[in-house]
């Protein structure tokens, strides 16, 4: 019961923080984009060519690599999380006298430790072991404030996928890449994203 309090705190600050960020997030990232001068995937355009009745046609379309597998990205989360987890249930279990709350603690890590390494490395350890990856608009790794945003705003995307039992459209599914102009990829299409988006 002593607990309470603190754990009541501590949700109250991260959902302000939340909607804070919301808010900010807009022209948070606007001034991330204007530190490169590269070409970006937003503007990009890919191309596909569909046949009817025998004639071929072309089709624009924004380029969009995002991966649109709700659970698999889930899944990673939720694998970073049982990282976290273990890590500060043994500090907390043999390392330290002081009551760490690990479940509590490992979810704030999620949302510290995951945009550092997304920022270094573009991938954290569920999106190394699912074959994952994070980009910018630019096909490089987010900024550390980038991923931060992208990060915190996933929790409401999750939160409001799972409740409204997963008939929400994929644009607003992902609104926290969309809003933070970041992409989760496969890993192994890197490569093509980056040459279709210097074509």
């Amino acid at each position: 019961m002593n607990d309470l309090p603190f754990e009541i705190l501590a949700f109250g600050g991260l959902l302000l923080l939340y909607l804070a960020l919301y808010y900010l997030s807009e022209w948070i990232i606007k001034i991330e984009l204007k530190k490169k001068k590269t070409n970006r995937i937003s503007n990009a355009k890919t191309y596909k060519t569909i046949t009817r009745r025998g004639e071929k046609y072309d089709y624009e379309f924004p380029l969009n690599p995002n991966i649109d597998g709700f659970w698999i990205r889930l899944f990673a989360k939720l694998f970073d999380y049982g990282i976290y987890l273990g890590i500060f249930y043994l500090i907390d279990r043999y390392l330290t006298e002081i009551k760490l709350y690990p479940f509590l603690v490992a979810f704030f890590a999620l949302f510290v430790i995951n945009p550092i390494f997304e920022s270094l490395t573009g991938r954290t350890f569920g999106k190394y072991i699912f074959g994952m990856r994070v980009i910018d608009d630019f096909g490089g790794n987010p900024s550390f404030l980038t991923s931060f945003i992208k990060n915190l705003l996933q929790l409401f995307s999750i939160a409001f996928y799972i409740l409204s039992s997963a008939t929400i459209l994929e644009d607003e599914m992902f609104f926290h890449n969309k809003r933070t102009f970041t992409y989760t990829i496969w890993n192994k299409d890197k490569e093509k994203i980056l040459s279709e988006l210097n074509n």
